[in-house]
C-alpha cells in the first residue's frame, strides 16, 4: 500500500520543478517534447532547459533549444539563452516560461531564432517512470530521467524562416530530466510506436558513469509498454546483466528477466544528426549527437511463450541520442 502511495505522488508530482532559484549546488533540468509525423520521414525536438553552474547561481539560464529533422535534408536547429530573471519558474504546478517561451501540460509556444512554434498536446497514458521509483529520491544518480506523457499527440504548426509545417495528430512524448551532472557517457533511445506496433512504447538507456577516476561497466534499463503489460527491465540486477554495444552510429542490445527477452538494435546514419553543446553544471561541456528519425527493431521473446517471438520496426520513429566528452572524432558539427 505505501509503495502504490508513493507512485501515486510521484505520477502526480512528474513535472514538477525540482531547481530552486538561487541554490548553490549545480544543477540541469530539461523539459523536452518531440514528435514524428505519422508515416513519414519528419520529426521535431523541443527542449526549454534551466541550467545552473556549480557554486555559481548568478550565471544560471534558461535555454530554449529546437531541431526540425528530415530524412531528406540536414537537421535544421536553433538555440537561444535567457537570464534566470527572464524566468518564471513553478515548482508546484507544471508552467514554465523562459523569455516569452511558455510550457505546460498542454501547451507549447515559442521562438528560437529562425524556428518558432505554436502546439497543444494531449496523452492518455500514465507517466513511465525510467528509474525504479524509489531511485528519484536518492542521490544515485546524479541525473533522473521520466516522460510524463508518453504517448503525446501534437497538433500545431511549426514555422521555419517563414515557411509553415502544419503538425497534425504527430505523436511523440514530454519529458523530464534533471540532476546535478550530466550523465558521463550514454545512448539513449524512445519509440513512441513501431511501424507495425503502433500502441507499443519503448526507452532505454545504456550508460557509463564515472566515479573519480574510476569508470561503471556499461549498464542498460529498458522499460516496454507493449500489449497492455510494462516490462521494466530497469532494476540494479538488470543493469549490469543486460548486454549492449554502441557506436557512431549503431547500437545494438540484450536484456532479459525471468519473464521475458528482447533484442534489439538501433541506427542511423550520420546526416540524421545535430550536434548539440551542452554546459555541465559542474563545468565544461558534453556534446548530445541527437535525431529523432533513427530506425529501430527489437525482437521479444516472452518465456511462457516459447517459440512465439514478435519483431517490431520502424524506419523513421525512434529517437538516439549519443551523450559524449567527444568533440570532433564523430564528424558531425556540433552547432552550438
Amino acid at each position: 500500500m505505501e509503495k502504490s502511495i508513493r507512485i501515486i505522488q510521484a505520477e502526480a508530482q512528474a513535472n514538477f520543478l525540482r531547481y530552486r532559484q538561487g541554490q548553490s549546488r549545480g544543477h540541469y533540468e530539461s523539459y523536452f517534447i518531440r514528435a514524428n509525423k505519422p508515416d513519414d520521414s519528419n520529426a521535431f525536438w523541443i527542449r526549454y532547459t534551466i541550467f545552473s553552474p556549480h557554486h555559481k547561481p548568478e550565471k544560471a539560464l534558461g535555454e530554449i533549444w529546437a531541431v526540425y529533422f528530415d530524412a531528406n535534408q540536414q537537421p535544421i536547429a536553433a538555440k537561444e539563452e535567457f537570464p534566470i530573471g527572464q524566468c518564471v519558474l513553478n515548482s508546484s504546478n507544471f508552467d514554465l516560461k523562459i523569455g516569452s517561451n511558455s510550457l505546460d501540460n498542454i501547451h507549447a509556444r515559442g521562438k528560437a531564432l529562425n524556428l518558432s512554434w505554436d502546439l497543444s498536446y494531449k496523452s492518455i497514458d500514465k507517466p513511465l517512470f525510467f528509474l525504479p521509483i524509489d531511485f528519484y529520491d536518492l542521490p544515485f544518480p546524479k541525473a533522473k530521467s521520466l516522460v510524463p506523457q508518453p504517448f503525446s499527440v501534437f497538433n500545431g504548426s511549426l514555422n521555419i524562416d517563414n515557411q509553415q509545417i502544419e503538425i497534425k495528430n504527430w505523436t511523440g512524448s514530454q519529458n523530464h530530466n534533471w540532476g546535478e551532472k550530466h550523465t558521463d557517457y550514454y545512448a539513449w533511445g524512445q519509440v513512441a510506436g513501431f511501424d507495425n506496433a503502433p500502441d507499443t512504447f519503448l526507452e532505454i538507456i545504456t550508460a557509463q558513469l564515472k566515479m573519480g577516476p574510476i569508470k561503471t561497466p556499461m549498464m542498460t534499463m529498458l522499460v516496454l509498454r507493449h500489449k497492455g503489460k510494462e516490462y521494466r527491465l530497469n532494476n540494479v540486477k538488470n543493469w549490469f546483466a543486460s548486454k549492449a554495444k554502441f557506436k557512431y552510429f549503431d547500437w545494438t542490445f540484450e536484456c532479459w528477466d525471468k519473464n521475458i527477452k528482447i533484442t534489439g538494435r538501433i541506427h542511423a546514419p550520420a546526416e540524421a544528426f545535430a550536434g548539440l553543446r551542452y554546459h555541465n553544471p559542474p563545468g565544461g561541456d558534453k556534446y548530445c549527437l541527437n535525431t529523432k528519425i533513427a530506425s529501430c527493431d527489437i525482437n521479444i521473446q516472452e518465456k511462457d511463450k516459447i517459440g512465439l517471438r514478435e519483431s517490431l520496426h520502424t524506419d523513421f520513429r525512434c529517437a538516439f541520442e549519443i551523450l559524449t566528452d567527444d568533440k570532433q572524432s564523430h564528424g558531425i558539427e556540433i552547432l552550438f
